[in-house]
């Protein structure tokens, strides 16, 4: 295969439904169909291998109506665009020359420039081996190959979709006499409308071949330009160049939370060490931020309401870590998680490299006492072996009954990778019981210390968290005279030292 004029046409069919069924395995044997309710009837716009009977296209009655027992999943496109922007950038480490398609009749869609390519990885077989192995298997890719004078995009993607399985299909020689047998139906929607199509069929041309055989100038005065269009594409023809995609820079900082929790103090904290982090990289010395995303993933939230994601769009480049948590902490007042938090990312995209910001004329005393202490720091690891020293100690939630929940110590270092962690966490002890669950003897070290007296006790129940939480505390006064605050887990039935 010579690399002249050579594309690949990427294809993924039921890309929706793959991508649902990847992150609820549980559905693969189910009817499910997903459907989009912004117009005014509630649609399906994908269904589910197991969902025979139903079309795509069909109102939600009509798809209850042919399989009532169908599951029926709310469309949630941006997590559709997020895998397909993932999938395209895999591609990209294939080949410098990708195209998402956006102008063909389904979603899924990626077009492949190959030239030069089979050089670069060694022969023809290597090169489409790794474009194939790009694209997780469970999406079962199929590839269509044109080229040369039969090396246009809608050939490539008639190859790729009337492939019966995974794996990659040729256009022959004679573009024309491979487009021949079959459907006008395929043809792009975008360049000949549906409406063209009927009257075409009306004619009696329902197949690539019947176009192909008329006289151009024939269509041309009776469907003008769109006509002509058609009769092209069902030769083969297409003239549409390759238009690479410009791949977004974008820069990504994640941090999980020490627990799970619904405090808005712990996420301010979180968005404030993760925008210290990103504005630390060297990628973004000197310049400045267009948007920002915030994604936070839930505590044992269902599968499709896993993750909150909110985006946010500067009217000016943001140029420091202070101002872009000033704006999105100032939304998280009134829009954030309604669920604990286990983990938060903050992306920052459409990066520039100069702002219309006016420099201030006054010092900025916070910044430079900052500067100050991360030098200190940095001296301090030095001669602690690369051991943080300097941390900030945060209130996040200071009614929480549980103490590691109230505190968290946070270093100031932004490229220290040890991220949040919780003040006052308990560790296991050994104690022995009495009839009614309460201390008696309490294990240090080797040996066994009597408890002398319970000064106090308390207890709780969160018995309404996703992991609940139900502890009944105990103060005590040992043999030696020590005091100590240990408390029995009533959900593992574990003993803790808990630190002030």
């Amino acid at each position: 295969m010579a690399d002249a004029a050579t594309i690949a046409c990427l294809l993924i069919s039921h890309f929706r439904a793959r991508v649902e069924l990847a992150r609820r395995p549980e559905l693969w044997a189910a009817a499910g169909v997903i459907v989009d309710r912004s117009g005014s009837r509630p649609a399906v716009i994908d269904c589910l291998p197991a969902a025979e009977a139903v079309e795509v296209g069909m109102t939600l009655d009509q798809a209850l109506s042919l399989q009532p027992e169908a599951v029926v999943l709310e469309a949630d496109e941006p997590h559709y665009a997020r895998e397909f922007e993932r999938l395209l950038r895999a591609l990209d480490d294939v080949s410098d020359r990708v195209e998402a398609a956006k102008q063909d009749a389904e979603p899924g869609v990626a077009y492949v420039g190959l030239d030069g390519l089979a050089a670069m990885y060694g022969g023809e077989t290597p090169m489409l081996d790794a474009l194939l192995h790009a694209v997780p298997s469970h999406f079962e890719p199929r590839i269509g190959i044109a080229q040369g004078e039969s090396g246009g995009k809608f050939p490539a993607f008639v190859a790729a979709r009337m492939r019966g399985a995974p794996g990659v299909s040729r256009v022959g020689r004679d573009a024309a006499a491979f487009l021949a047998p079959h459907s006008i139906n395929l043809l792009p929607p975008t360049l000949v409308p549906s409406e063209l199509l009927d009257d075409l069929h009306r004619l009696g041309l329902h197949t690539m071949g019947d176009v192909a055989a008329q006289e151009m100038h024939a269509l041309l005065d009776r469907f003008g330009h769109e006509g002509r269009r058609a009769w092209e594409l069902c030769r083969g023809i297409d003239e549409r160049p390759l238009q690479p995609r410009v791949a977004e820079e974008s820069i990504t900082e994640t941090v999980t939370l020490p627990a799970a929790s619904a405090s808005l103090e712990l996420l301010r904290v979180a968005v404030d060490m993760l925008l210290t982090r990103v504005f630390a990289q060297p990628p973004m010395q000197g310049r400045y931020a267009g948007s920002a995303t915030l994604v936070c993933t839930l505590e044992d939230a269902p599968t499709d309401a896993s993750t909150w994601i909110k985006e946010f769009h500067f009217k000016s480049g943001v140029g420091n870590w202070q101002r872009a948590a000033e704006i999105i902490k100032g939304r998280l007042e009134t829009e954030h998680p309604r669920a604990p938090v286990e983990a938060m990312t903050v992306t920052l995209g459409n990066l520039s490299g100069a702002s219309g910001v006016q420099l201030s004329l006054f010092p900025d005393l916070r910044a430079d006492r900052e500067r100050r202490l991360l030098e200190t720091e940095r001296q301090l690891q030095a001669r602690l072996k690369g051991k943080h020293a300097l941390h900030r100690m945060v209130e996040i939630a200071p009614w929480h009954p549980a103490p590691e929940m109230r505190t968290v110590q946070v270093s100031i270092d932004p490229a220290a990778a040890d991220g949040m962690r919780p003040v006052s966490v308990p560790s296991v002890v050994e104690v022995r019981e009495g009839p009614a669950q309460e201390p008696r003897a309490v294990r240090i070290g080797t040996e066994w210390q009597d408890v002398t007296d319970i000064e106090d006790r308390w207890s709780f129940d969160l018995w309404w968290r996703p992991t609940p939480m139900h502890r009944s505390y105990y103060r005590i006064s040992r043999e030696d005279g020590q005091r100590l605050t240990i408390y029995r887990d009533q959900e593992d039935q574990q003993w803790y030292r808990q630190t002030a």
